[in-house]
């Protein structure tokens, strides 16, 4: 098994920056998993990410016809984009903690992964049933209540298509076994695993609404103050979670790798 390429030793080593800790040369471990967490793209990437783009703007095309979308093209290219963006960095995370495990092998600890109400943060759950239960719970009552179901239709298929894609990143994260050594590499597992779920921020799938309000108009008007105060209470709750998140981000003492000299 290859060791971290210098482009994931570099990332890794602003990732412990950024969290208080200055090592010269992280962990080997630590740069496997924590390079591709600061953009450092593992071997084999490219080859993988342009195959995944071109089967996301498939599913976007098909979406299209299949729920007769009538949202603006710009929130249309930001929903495929975010779902394209989200699931190449999930990609590249899962292959960098498939390569750390595979480094580690049988020195692996032998520990149960926390519970899910450990990794996911009661800020974050609340934009996740905000965006997707709230929308979804919008969209039925429009297709009752208003002559233009078509749109409210379409809205739905959007929002089952994100809650699908959210729901790939947040299973990858929550069944993914701990992959440790030592107690100071099963502080970084929990510390990741508490943050890879911010990788799928489900608040940018309410976005796409925001911009039919804003510039077509095709929306049910008498539901318009409702659809503005979802988008807005969606994102403050995220943007809530990820402040609670980074008030964490300092790590506590332990041996990160090499320690950088003083000049």
């Amino acid at each position: 098994m290859e060791g971290p390429t210098k482009a994931e030793v570099r990332a890794a080593r602003k990732w412990l920056a950024k969290r208080g800790v200055t090592v010269a040369e992280p962990r080997t471990l630590l740069a496997l998993r924590l390079g591709a967490r600061r953009g450092a793209r593992p071997p084999g990437y490219w080859a993988w990410a342009v195959v995944l783009i071109v089967l996301v703007v498939l599913a976007g095309i098909a979406l299209q016809f299949l729920a007769l979308w009538l949202h603006t093209p710009l929130g249309s290219v930001l929903f495929v984009g975010n779902a394209s963006g989200l699931l190449l960095v999930r990609s590249s995370v899962q292959r960098a903690d498939r390569r750390a495990a595979a480094w580690l092998g049988d020195r692996r600890l032998d520990v149960p992964r926390p519970s899910w109400r450990k990794s996911l943060g009661g800020w974050y759950l609340a934009s996740l049933v905000i965006t997707f239960g709230g929308g979804a719970l919008l969209a039925v009552v429009m297709c009752v209540t208003t002559s233009q179901w078509v749109w409210a239709v379409g809205w739905l298929a959007l929002l089952t298509f994100g809650a699908a894609v959210v729901a790939v990143v947040l299973i990858g994260v929550l069944r993914r076994p701990v992959i440790a050594e030592d107690e100071t590499s099963l502080v970084i597992d929990g510390v990741v695993r508490a943050e890879d779920p911010l990788l799928a921020m489900p608040a940018l799938f309410s976005l796409p609404v925001l911009f039919d309000v804003l510039t077509s108009g095709s929306q049910p008007h008498e539901f318009t103050p409702w659809l503005v105060g979802y988008v807005i209470l969606a994102y403050a709750t995220m943007l809530i979670g990820l402040y609670t998140q980074y008030r964490r981000r300092k790590l506590p003492a332990g041996d990160y790798g090499t320690l950088a000299v003083a000049r």
